[in-house]
């Protein structure tokens, strides 16, 4: 009897998994990204400078409609899809993290003795600050949709045969 209730409780969870659709978006013919309903999608419309931060509600078969407005956008007007890049982001915190103790170190207890081993903690901790500031530019990963780049909606369904 427990054996039949896992069972039911397992085929009753995994029903989902039967139907799913998903954008794909592939950069060059590799890297494809996968980003489903309910997923959050960054992208700029062309001829517009403001990038849109919201998530899917649903898919269509060439658009998606966002979950907070409600608009339906067409694939055919998206410019650049940005995913978020991980290690930049660690490094820019890491970075910034020693940084912040060089100068606190360096700001604390400062008197006539030992002001140029403070001076040199001060630069340090500058310089680590710089450098976290030099990952910013690669915080995002721009998947630019045109000739070698592409996104389409694909459907994953499985059907039974009759």
């Amino acid at each position: 009897m427990k054996r039949f209730i896992f069972f039911l409780l397992l085929f009753g969870t995994c029903s989902p998994l039967f139907a799913q659709k998903f954008l794909a978006v592939d950069n060059y013919g590799r890297n494809r990204k996968k980003i489903y309903e309910g997923d959050q999608i960054i992208f700029k419309m062309k001829g517009e400078k403001a990038v849109y931060r919201d998530e899917l509600y649903a898919l269509k078969d060439s658009s998606f409609i966002l979950y907070k407005s409600g608009t339906e956008i067409p694939l055919s007007e998206v410019e650049v899809i940005k995913f978020p890049r991980v290690f930049p982001r660690v490094l820019f915190g890491g970075f910034g993290f020693i940084g912040t103790g060089f100068l606190v170190s360096g700001a604390v207890q400062r008197d006539s003795e030992n002001s140029h081993s403070k001076d040199i903690q001060l630069i340090q901790g500058a310089v680590f600050w710089a450098a976290a500031a030099a990952t910013r530019p690669f915080w995002w990963k721009n998947y630019k949709l045109g000739r070698n780049s592409q996104a389409q909606v694909l459907d994953i369904t499985i059907r039974k045969l009759p």
